[in-house]
């Protein structure tokens, strides 16, 4: 099943399946879909569903971005009061039904998450024969099968959308088969003395030939208004209406007269055996002549004599008190024999905290109905944060979420985010939009579009070359781009712009990015939070403990080990805004370094003639030790340690008995390490990498100060977390003083993979070459503990010879605090006047 969009759909095919289905109406034709995206909605999302190359099913579909909605609610919908609903072909069978269906609602989901949408409403037409058929399916298969809400409520004004709540919504339908004398009959009685008295007035109905009558409706319905205080469409609207459908004899303009004056009119669209009221109105010196109940009175004979079945009069609220607005405007709907149908449509709540702020003591009652959980947590606030993190690692020391970042970065910007975009851009600014809404792209006159996937798309940098950041990867459903002037900057496979590089009439420049390049890093750097579900027991390596690569596993499958898709999404987010928008770009390490190495050693309770043997094999080289609570040392011998140079010391934190219970024990062993050193905790990487869950054990890290953990095992090079850059963790929504960082290459490749000296180094000078083709400067950790010297001395002179060639070699805390603060930058080819004790604000031996 091939999901295709409106815009890419044949137009006539379209129209023949709507013609053709008994699940559509006239409101599923191309014209009218056309209409709702002119004058009603913020973006058509429509899509058919194709098969074998046929089409087989249409769906109606529309972005309200939150403009004239309830509480301003981003709404995803199958249109409101104009219903349409997913229209099949009447030839398939049951199974392939049951399957398309699915393939929409799957469309649809992904469409709701892309968009980040408060709500989605979808419906039925009730004029469609299969609804006014016997098997009419009264409770939809997007109820029964995935989890919606059956009907909305309203409230005195409108539509009141809340989670649990509904009201009926009945359609008033008259049945045309009955004789005219019974459908006279059927009329209240008040509505027949009201027919009645306009015939005795000598009214006449009219149905006009020609659409220029058109000017006389609208003439009427303005004088109208000026009475109701209604807000009518624009004229425009109308003539779009009729430029579709009153050619085709299924848009119908009928006028009730007096002489050659033209004192009411109703405006009707028919389709499929039935007729449906759109509009009508009457001069308010005529009301008295009752025109209005004449008019649909004779509308239903014309109806009727022309062979339609059904009049729809449209929606009724018997449950409200009538005094209500809306039960007032639409009680009239009863008086013309009607039977009530109640209205197929329904909500699911992606955002229902948002409708129950003000309801909180239903809370219980209502928890769960009617809503499907967004996947995404992030806010624009920390979304924004996030990206700006990213780019000052990258080198731009200005990013920032805030007004005065340089450049601006917001995530999924709204409507109200224009102007301030704009004072960033009037100054020459650069602004980078994750995800814009579509009211934001508007005002920038750019048009946006939905690409809803279900699996990792591959996308490609524009102007990488032949660069590895040119692949590009998102897990992720993504937005598409159109503007006038616009560059591309990342296309998809078929060549459509997925983000979007503008100059800007105000002179500065924007970035639309329309992939969430949010939730991707989030997931590559920190592994997904849906996989801590499913825990595995067995052991890796062959040691036991629960290791944190199933978090990262299931999203890389298929993908070479050692792509940075991270890194590349950030680099060609820095790329653009250099080429794009003209930002200057720090180097990203001290004097432009291609690399950096981070050497650290698991203390694991090795003999103390290990580290000395170590430490000479590394010569001046700067180490990081983890020390085990079991470790040898004792604080006279780490004095003797540290006085050979840059040695710096962290926690080697031990829970693998009692992994439950780690917190507790972190609190212990951190208060011993810094008995034992004097020092606080810094940096950590737990015994064996043991993890918990999706980062639980952050909260502890972050509970006593720890700057900084590489917990993450790359074991031979392969980059778990799609990074060999530090970056912050965002958890919960917030962007925490956490840094992360790959562990790159242990020397368990010696125990694990067998290897040998030659081997083992080969991975490091492999992984540093990777680095310096790549042109995007990556930090190695390599993990090398002082108990294996004796196996690993290949390894220990590699290390060695990279940092000769040009790497620059740091502890873990000086890593983490190069890209926090930046305390110096260089140009390339510029010797550095560095200093590592002024970076730490402590003294170096």
């Amino acid at each position: 099943m091939k999901i295709v969009g409106f815009r890419d759909v044949d137009r006539g095919r379209w129209n023949s399946l709507a013609a053709s289905s008994p699940e559509a109406w006239l409101n599923h034709d191309t014209a009218w879909v056309s209409i709702e995206e002119r004058f009603f909605v913020d973006a058509n999302l429509s899509f058919a569903l194709i098969d074998n190359d046929e089409i087989v099913g249409i769906q109606p579909l529309y972005l309200s971005d939150g403009t004239g909605t309830p509480f301003g609610e981003r709404l995803l919908h199958s249109g409101i009061h104009r219903h349409t609903g997913l229209a099949t072909s009447g030839r398939i069978d049951r199974g392939i039904r049951k399957a398309l269906r699915t393939a929409a609602m799957d469309e649809i989901f992904r469409l709701a998450e892309l968009y980040d949408v408060d709500r989605i409403q979808l419906n039925s037409h009730n004029l469609a024969p299969s609804n006014r058929a016997a098997s009419r399916e009264e409770i939809p298969f997007w109820v029964t099968d995935f989890g919606f809400q059956l009907g909305v409520a309203f409230g005195p004004n409108g539509m009141s959308p809340f989670p649990g709540l509904s009201t009926v919504n009945a359609d008033q339908l008259v049945d045309l088969d009955p004789s005219e004398d019974d459908l006279f009959s059927n009329l209240d009685e008040g509505c027949r003395r009201a027919v009645r008295k306009a015939l005795k007035a000598d009214l006449a109905f009219e149905v006009a030939t020609d659409r220029s009558s058109l000017k006389d409706y609208l003439e009427i319905a303005e004088e109208s208004a000026v009475r109701t205080g209604e807000a009518l469409p624009p004229v425009s609207y109308y003539e779009a209406v009729f430029d579709g459908f009153f050619a085709q004899g299924r848009a119908h303009l009928l006028f009730a007269r007096e002489g050659a004056a033209r004192l009411a009119g109703l405006i009707v669209l028919s389709d499929k055996m039935a007729v449906h009221f759109m509009a009508g109105a009457a001069r308010s010196d005529a009301l008295k002549l009752r025109p209005n109940d004449l008019l649909h009175w004779n509308a239903m004979l014309w109806a009727k004599r022309a062979g339609f079945r059904t009049y729809r009069l449209g929606p009724w609220f018997p449950e409200v008190p009538r005094d209500w607005p809306i039960s007032k405007v639409s009680y009239f709907k009863t008086k013309f024999g009607s039977t009530s149908l109640p209205i197929i449509q329904g909500s699911m709540f992606r955002r229902p905290e948002r409708y129950r702020r003000d309801l909180l003591a239903l809370e219980e009652n209502l928890r769960g109905v009617g809503h499907r959980a967004a996947e995404s947590s992030v806010s624009a606030r920390a979304g924004g944060e996030f990206v700006a993190h990213l780019l000052r690692i990258f080198g731009f020391a200005g990013a920032s979420a805030s007004p005065d970042g340089r450049p601006l970065v917001l995530y999924r910007p709204q409507s109200e985010d224009v102007s301030r975009a704009s004072d960033v851009l009037g100054r020459g600014g650069s602004v980078v939009a994750v995800l814009p809404a579509v009211g934001f792209a508007k005002a920038f006159t750019v048009r946006s579009e939905a690409r809803a996937v279900d699996s990792p798309r591959v996308l490609q940098a524009e102007m990488a070359g032949q660069k590895p950041w040119k692949r590009l990867r998102t897990l992720h459903s993504y937005m598409r781009f159109v503007a006038a002037g616009g560059v591309p900057v990342v296309t998809d496979d078929e060549g459509r712009v997925a983000w979007l590089g503008l100059r800007t009439s105000a002179g500065g420049s924007i970035i639309f990015a329309g992939t969430d390049i949010v939730s991707d890093l989030v997931r590559y750097r920190q592994g997904d939070p849906v996989a801590a579900s499913k825990r595995p027991t067995d052991a890796m390596w062959g040691f036991a403990g629960e290791r944190p690569n199933y978090l990262f596993e299931g999203q890389l499958a298929g993908e070479a080990p050692r792509e940075r898709h991270a890194d590349w999404w950030c680099e060609v987010l820095s790329d653009a805004l250099t080429r794009q928008c003209g930002e200057a770009r720090l180097p990203m390490l001290p004097n432009g370094a291609p690399g950096a190495i981070v050497i650290t050693g698991d203390d694991d309770q090795a003999a103390l003639d290990r580290y000395a043997e170590q430490l000479e094999a590394l010569g001046p080289l700067p180490v990081t030790y983890f020390l085990h609570p079991l470790t040898k040392h004792t604080a006279e011998t780490l004095a003797q340690l540290k006085s050979r140079g840059r040695v710096e010391l962290g926690l080697h934190p031990d829970a693998l008995e009692e992994p439950q219970k780690y917190a507790e024990l972190f609190s212990e062993q951190a208060a011993w390490f810094k008995q034992l050193t004097g020092e606080d905790t810094r940096t950590v990487r737990n015994h064996g990498f043991l993890n918990d869950g999706y980062w639980e054990h952050a909260k502890p890290w972050n509970a006593h100060g720890v700057k900084g953990s590489s917990n993450l095992p790359g074991l031979d090079g392969r980059m778990l977390n799609g990074s060999l850059l530090p970056a912050r963790l965002l958890l919960d929504d917030a962007l925490t003083d956490h840094w992360s960082i790959l562990t790159a290459i242990g020397d368990g490749i010696v125990f694990v993979h067998g290897w040998n000296d030659d081997q083992s180094a080969d991975c490091i000078f492999g992984l540093a070459d990777d680095i310096r083709k790549s042109g995007v400067p990556g930090v190695i950790v390599v993990n090398l503990h002082p108990e294996n010297i004796d196996k690993t001395r290949g390894m220990h002179h590699a290390v060695r010879k990279v940092i000769d060639d040009g790497f620059v070699p740091w502890t873990m805390s000086e890593c983490l605090a190069w890209f926090e603060n930046r305390p110096e930058q260089r140009q390339p080819g510029v010797r550095p006047a560095f200093s590592w004790a002024r970076l730490l604000g402590r003294r170096s031996s």
